[in-house]
Order: structure tokens, then sequence, then C-alpha cells
């Protein structure tokens, strides 16, 4: 059985980043280049620099909704 060798090339999760940047923004509660996260959470800066763009844009948006039903997630933007 051969097992496999995890690598920082390797696709992480794309929630298990943003909460990461998310946690360091909140940890040291000043303002923080995008090199300097990268820096800090090891994840490639192009990678930060997507992610941070992802915040920017759900920040922007309204307050959105969601609502878990028996059977499905039911999602809303309320103005």
């Amino acid at each position: 059985m051969r097992l496999l060798k995890v690598t920082k090339s390797m696709r992480r999760d794309p929630l298990e980043i943003m909460a990461e940047i998310i946690a360091l923004l909140e940890k040291t509660h000043e303002p923080l280049s995008l090199n300097s996260i990268a820096e800090r959470t090891g994840i490639h800066n192009v990678t930060v620099k997507k992610y941070v763009r992802m915040i920017e844009i759900v920040r922007k948006e309204p307050d959105i909704e969601i609502i878990r039903t028996r059977h499905s997630v039911i999602i809303r933007v309320r103005r």
C-alpha cells in the first residue's frame, strides 16, 4: 500500500483557506498586505489574492439568509 505524501502544492479545501485567512486577520488586529498574509499562513500569494477578492465580493452583498428545511436548503437575499 502506497502512502500519499502531502505537499504544500496540493489542493486544499477552499473553506479551510478562507477560515485560515480570516483567523489570521482576527488574531493580529492589524492591517496586513497580501504578501504578509501569504508568508504567515504558508498559502501561495496568488491564492491569498483570490480569496481576499472573494471575501471582498461577499462583504459587499446584502444579507443572505439561509433556511435549512428537512429536505433542502433555501437561500434568499434580504434587502
